[in-house]
């Protein structure tokens, strides 16, 4: 399709109200490829106009539309909080946790941690007494001691 036909190609669909311009008309009477397509055209035109019709939607359909839309926003995530059922379970949920918490903290007694099991606190400690066999542990240690705080990789 060419473009004199392209540009009034809507105008000229539309019906014989519109005014066409000179240059389509005497392009259609020298192309006959354009004109022929333009006459399909037309006959699709045609037949969509007669499919359309105008139809009124039946009394009560503007509210029923409306209702729909209500029932669809009330079903949020967030209207599941607004429920006292839901409420009061999550109340109840939460008091028994605070209960269960409670009843640890308070049964726990706090204590001092073991620290016997860290080897630095181990090799820095000082001897409880002061014996032949305490008195080797301690240069072992220290002699550890040094070890590790020389080591690089």
């Amino acid at each position: 399709m060419h473009q004199p036909i392209r540009d009034n190609l809507e105008e000229f669909l539309r019906g014989p109200a519109q005014a066409i311009p000179r240059e389509f008309q005497e392009h259609l009477q020298a192309c006959g490829d354009c004109a022929n397509e333009l006459h399909l055209y037309q006959k699709h035109a045609e037949l969509l106009r007669s499919l359309h019709t105008e139809m009124e939607p039946r009394a009560g359909f503007y509210a029923r539309v409306m209702d729909r839309i209500e029932q669809r926003g009330r079903n949020s995530i967030w209207t599941v909080l607004l429920d006292p059922t839901f409420g009061r379970r999550l109340a109840m949920a939460s008091a028994a946790l605070v209960l269960l918490l409670g009843t640890y903290l308070v049964t726990t007694e706090p204590g001092e941690p073991d620290y016997a099991a860290a080897p630095e606190i181990v090799m820095t400690s000082a001897p409880l007494a002061q014996s032949a066999d305490t008195l080797r542990q301690q240069r072992d240690r220290d002699a550890v001691l040094v070890n590790l705080a020389a080591f690089r990789q």
